[in-house]
């Protein structure tokens, strides 16, 4: 009897060790769209043609403009950096898995002082749009999206 305890402990301690192991080099490959929303004109950028319904109804501006893209493939707890206009940097650093969503933090600074910070949970596979700075009579706008690879 203790043999077999034993035995299914250690059993149990090895497939925790794998499976923790196995979940920390996953990737989760991130993309990220700058966006300049303005109601300076009424234009569309063609590279949010996918978005434009979401962007359209959720927020209320007139003009969308893609300032940037940048895709990254991080690891959980690790910062990826894209550099904004208005010397900003913006990092998202994927947490953790929570079910079928990816936790992300993300901060936004400016000379090296926090003027922005979150946490989202985002459905594996999918994308979240979230408002940010003021910049040039509108504001920065970012779609985030991942997918656990």
């Amino acid at each position: 009897m203790v043999n077999t305890i034993k035995t299914i402990v250690i059993f149990f301690g090895i497939y925790f060790l794998f499976v923790q192991s196995a979940a920390a080099n996953d990737k989760v490959l991130t993309h990220v769209k700058v966006i300049h929303a303005s109601t300076a004109s009424h234009h569309i950028d063609p590279g949010l043609k996918n978005i434009s319904s979401e962007l359209q109804s959720v927020f209320k501006y007139t003009s969308y403009r893609l300032l940037k893209k940048k895709s990254m493939s991080l690891g959980f707890n690790q910062k990826g950096r894209v550099d904004l206009p208005g010397k900003r940097t913006l990092t998202v650093e994927p947490l953790n898995i929570d079910g079928n969503r990816i936790r992300y933090q993300i901060n936004i600074r400016k000379n090296k002082k926090k003027i922005f910070q979150t946490k989202v949970l985002l459905k594996n596979n999918r994308s979240i749009t979230i408002g940010g700075p003021q910049f040039k009579k509108g504001v920065l706008i970012f779609n985030i999206s991942g997918s656990v690879q």
